[in-house]
C-alpha cells in the first residue's frame, strides 16, 4: 500500500498496486492537471492528493522548523537534527545554501520566524559580546580555557578566535 502522511497521499513513481503502476498513474494525474476535469481534480484531492510535490516538501520543512523554534526558542537547528524522521538539519542548510533561488514569500516566512541566514556571524558576535562582558568585569581579556559566560563557553571561544586569528 502507498504511504500516508499529515493527510497526504504518498505514491513513489515505480509503485505498483496489484500490478498496476500506480506511480505512474499517479504522475500522470499531475501532467494532465489542466486537462481533468473539475470532479476528477475535487476526488484526488478529497484523497488528500498533492499536486505540487516541491512545494509540499518545503512547506513541511518549514512546519518542522516551526515546531523546533516553538519548542527550542530559535532556529539554530543543528546540522545533524532529526524532526521525527524529517532531515530538518539538512533542510535548513539548503535554504541557506539556496537563498538566491528561494521566492521572495519564502525569505519572508523564515526571516518572520527569526531564520538567520550566516548562523556563524551570529555565534561570532555572541562570543564578542561575552568577551566584552568579561572584559568589563575583569579588566582583561585573558579567558581560562574551560571558563563559561553563562552557558557559553567563552575559553574555548576565545581559543578558537587566538587560533585562527590570520584567518579572521
Amino acid at each position: 500500500q502507498f504511504e500516508e502522511r499529515e493527510g497526504h497521499c504518498k505514491v513513489p513513481k515505480v509503485y505498483k498496486e496489484d500490478g498496476y503502476a500506480l506511480g505512474g498513474w499517479v504522475l500522470n494525474q499531475r501532467r494532465q492537471r489542466e486537462k481533468l476535469t473539475p470532479e476528477r481534480i475535487e476526488r484526488l484531492e478529497a484523497l488528500g492528493f498533492v499536486w505540487y510535490i516541491l512545494a509540499e516538501q518545503w512547506e513541511k520543512g518549514f512546519r518542522k522548523l516551526e515546531q523546533f523554534k516553538k519548542r527550542e526558542g530559535n532556529c539554530m537547528v543543528p546540522m545533524l537534527h532529526k524532526e521525527g524522521d524529517f532531515k530538518l538539519g539538512n533542510w535548513v542548510g539548503g535554504q541557506r545554501k539556496t537563498k538566491d533561488t528561494l521566492t521572495p514569500e519564502r525569505i519572508e516566512k523564515l526571516e518572520a520566524l527569526g531564520f538567520d541566514w550566516d548562523p556563524l556571524t551570529l555565534l561570532w558576535e555572541k562570543g564578542f559580546s561575552k568577551l566584552e562582558q568579561f572584559k568589563e568585569r575583569e579588566g582583561h581579556c585573558r579567558v581560562p580555557n574551560a571558563h563559561k559566560e553563562g552557558d557559553f563557553s567563552l575559553g574555548n571561544w576565545v581559543n578558537s578566535q587566538r587560533s585562527m586569528k590570520d584567518t579572521l
